[in-house]
């Protein structure tokens, strides 16, 4: 991004987050190496998470949801802890510009095992708070999240 003195501008919307959270170096880090699945908005299961990320690590499925807000940290905790349902590790990404109230609140975060993040707008990603991975609570949505898995990298 063009450095103009404007670094610390927010996002305009989460859809620009989300955008942006998708090319960082920390969803390439996460993906490489082996082969992985990155999906925006995978509808059909407990809530619609804005990024799945999936990695077959030593033939061992690992799968991660991620909740990005620009400022309802509330909110999007409420909706990460929905996607432990189906996957390993789940994850709010803030605005790096509006995550203070939520990191007063880490403690939250911690009781309900649901990592937090942040991100500025040049793409830098900001880890807060780690996750233990876990299996998801819920056999059905599990069930169901892996054979859309199976499917889409079939197809892949």
């Amino acid at each position: 991004m063009i450095k103009d003195g404007a670094d610390d501008m927010a996002f305009t919307s989460e859809k620009e987050m989300v955008e942006i959270i998708i090319k960082s170096d920390y969803i390439r880090d996460l993906t490489s190496p082996g082969p992985s699945l990155v999906k925006e908005e995978v509808k059909g299961l407990f809530g619609i998470p804005d990024i799945v990320v999936v990695k077959n690590d030593n033939e061992k499925m690992i799968s991660y949801a991620f909740e990005a807000k620009l400022t309802n940290w509330k909110r999007a905790l409420i909706q990460a802890f929905r996607y432990k349902a189906f996957v390993n590790q789940s994850y709010v990404i803030m605005d790096h510009d509006h995550v203070k109230s939520a990191l007063s609140q880490t403690e939250r975060f911690s009781r309900s095992n649901i990592g937090l993040m942040s991100i500025d707008n040049n793409g830098t990603m900001y880890c807060h708070h780690t996750p233990h991975s876990d299996a998801p609570y819920s056999t059905k949505f599990e069930t169901i999240f892996s054979t859309m898995v199976k499917t889409a990298m079939h197809n892949h």
